[in-house]
């Protein structure tokens, strides 16, 4: 979004923002944005030391890029449904490949899109999104979304 020093930031709906990993200065632009909520997907890092001194809620959900795991993708899906804790920012260190899976996965299950049209402005949208990462693609192509949906949905109750 112009105007902050979050590198790849960018809305995806009037509640959620996402981005590559914000350092301190970015956790302070993105809280006055009204983000309440951050929740990293990174495997090796919290956000505490950059959010240090914000009133940011951090939520983390270790993702391997590797393997995408469905329990991790309902973990976050069902976060973002607790509208009183938005608006979030999900991010992943390039808030590209496990940013970009969680997007699309709510476009797919939270939002009706297509698999087609989700992994487009997955791999297409202008976030990055590295090649290398072929398993990404193939988990949005072969997941089971009703059972997404269902985990969502019992997570919530």
């Amino acid at each position: 979004m112009p105007g902050t020093g979050v590198k790849n930031l960018n809305r995806v709906t009037p509640q959620l923002l996402r981005s590559a990993q914000p350092d301190p200065a970015g956790m302070r632009e993105i809280e006055k944005l009204g983000v309440r909520t951050v929740i990293t997907l990174r495997d090796l890092h919290d956000d505490k030391d950059e959010a240090h001194g914000t009133k940011l809620r951090l939520r983390r959900v270790k993702m391997d890029t590797w393997h995408i795991e469905d329990e991790d993708i309902v973990r976050v899906l069902a976060m973002l449904r607790r509208k009183a804790d938005g608006p979030f920012l999900v991010h992943c260190q390039h808030g590209a490949d496990r940013t970009g899976v969680v997007c699309a996965m709510l476009r797919i299950v939270e939002q009706g899109w297509s698999r087609e049209d989700a992994i487009r402005e997955m791999k297409d949208g202008g976030f990055g999104f590295h090649p290398l990462w072929k398993n990404i693609s193939r988990y949005l192509e072969k997941v089971d979304v009703a059972k997404i949906r269902r985990g969502v949905d019992a997570a919530g109750k």
